[in-house]
């Protein structure tokens, strides 16, 4: 499963009201495709002055997922830095990441009309194996000292500040899972190439959610 996957599960627990026409979902879902390129190794973001990196394909075989080869052909088209890609990527991605997740069932899209009128349109989780063993592995992570591989930390450092996984969160153990997500963000992408173009890509998402805020993309 992708990560992108992933944040949608937590992002439409059935705990919460899922997020709004205004929420960042789509920046966070593009952060995830690019992150998900680099720990497989397709992209780079090599260290350039000022912190301006550049996504540079190292492979554009087919990884048999059409969202990320788009991905790959966006980014071998022409020369862009991580933010421009997440941008744009933003306006594109979110509506067939939902239509696969309700086709492998993992989601459920619930249609209803709004004080009759207006049509309203809400996505809620399955309960099963693949949604169970996902919130054990976050809330192993966040609350039992487990720690997490490079796609779980990529994944949780995406859904830092969201508010996404504060529903299956203990009321007095939230302010434990919210600094253990932001020791993540800020320690994690230390260590090896993989995890520093990984956490490029997660600051390129904090910035263009920054600047974009309550602009919302085409297509959701």
């Amino acid at each position: 499963m992708l990560i992108a996957e992933e944040l949608l599960l937590l992002a439409h627990d059935d705990l919460r009201t899922g997020p709004s026409v205004f929420d960042d979902a789509p920046y966070r879902l593009a952060g995830a495709l690019l992150v998900e390129l680099v720990i497989a190794g397709r992209i780079s973001l090599p260290p350039a002055p000022g912190g301006d990196e550049q996504v540079v394909v190292l492979d554009r075989t087919p990884t048999g997922r059409r969202q990320l080869d788009e991905v790959l052909d966006l980014a071998a088209a022409a020369p862009r830095r991580a933010p421009e890609l997440v941008d744009v990527l933003a306006r594109r991605v979110e509506r067939p990441l939902l239509d696969g997740l309700v086709a492998q069932a993992l989601l459920r899209r619930e249609d209803r009309a709004v004080w009759g009128v207006l049509r309203s349109t809400r996505w809620r989780t399955v309960d099963g194996p693949v949604v169970t063993a996902l919130r054990r592995r976050v809330h192993g992570v966040l609350l039992d000292g487990a720690v997490p591989g490079d796609r779980t930390a990529a994944l949780l450092t995406l859904a830092e500040g969201s508010g996404w996984l504060r529903p299956r969160v203990p009321r007095e153990r939230r302010r434990e899972a919210d600094t253990r997500m932001h020791e993540l963000a800020t320690s994690w992408w230390r260590g090896s190439p993989v995890r520093e173009g990984a956490g490029a890509v997660a600051s390129a998402v904090v910035g263009v959610v920054g600047s974009a805020a309550l602009v919302l993309p085409a297509g959701t």
